[in-house]
């Protein structure tokens, strides 16, 4: 049996919640049937089954977050974000940036995307194998109250926790989406593919807003990443 490493009991100590550890190397597709099962199960067991992927982001910063209770109690009572003020903002400010003829460019035609299926946060970029994990039931109400729960955003171009919150809150009640997957600087989150071709040309356009790096340094174009869109389960953000 693998030993559990520091990092991994620091995170299971600070979450309070069942949690499972699950050691570096195990195959993604257990890994995924262990997830599922939780997922399946997450109505009638109260709670939302998130995968935190250990790079080291845990070990680094874990004693700077603040106590999980004061933290719930802060996010909770901050001033909501309002998801639909917030992109049309930023929306607004990414077209005004460009010419017609450059726009259309990085829009470009719904087609080359890819079908994500899996997750794959927790898996190391260079050895192909997955990172040291833990499985927690994240006992909240909602989906997306896992923010109040657990830090994430903040940096760089990554917007704020509270953001993020909100944000998931939308996505959840358009689109059924619920985040999944953490690690220091990704977010996953588990969903249905988006049919129509003009609603995932919208959610594309504002996942490019809320995360440029998934177009920026993968998929090109706004519309390879609606046509992703429309194929996957899983959506993937990623911040550099």
């Amino acid at each position: 049996m693998a030993k559990i490493s520091e990092q991994a009991k620091k995170l299971i100590d600070y979450l309070g919640c069942p949690c499972e550890f699950i050691p570096a190397g195990t195959e993604l597709s257990k890994i995924m049937n262990i997830y599922d099962d939780l997922y399946a199960k997450r109505e009638m067991g109260g709670y939302t089954p998130m995968i935190f992927g250990l790079d080291g982001y845990f070990e680094r910063d874990f004693d700077e977050w603040k106590p999980r209770g004061e933290y719930q109690k802060e996010v909770m009572s901050e001033e909501p974000t309002i998801p639909a003020n917030w992109f049309r903002e930023r929306i607004s400010e990414f077209t005004g940036s460009f010419t017609a003829e450059e726009l259309e460019e990085i829009i470009g035609a719904v087609s080359g995307g890819e079908a994500n299926k899996f997750f794959i946060g927790m898996i190391d970029y260079e050895t192909r194998k997955s990172t040291e994990c833990v499985i927690a039931k994240i006992p909240v109400k909602n989906p997306w109250e896992v923010f109040a729960w657990v830090p994430f955003g903040g940096w760089n171009e990554c917007p704020t926790n509270d953001e993020i919150m909100y944000i998931a809150k939308y996505w959840y009640e358009k689109y059924g989406a619920i985040p999944a997957v953490m690690t220091h600087d990704i977010l996953e989150f588990a969903a249905r593919p988006v049919k129509d071709k003009k609603a995932a040309m919208e959610l594309a356009l504002e996942q490019y807003v809320f995360c440029g790096d998934i177009v920026d340094q993968g998929l090109n174009t706004i519309g390879a990443l609606a046509d992703t869109l429309m194929k996957s389960s899983v959506w993937y953000f990623w911040w550099d």
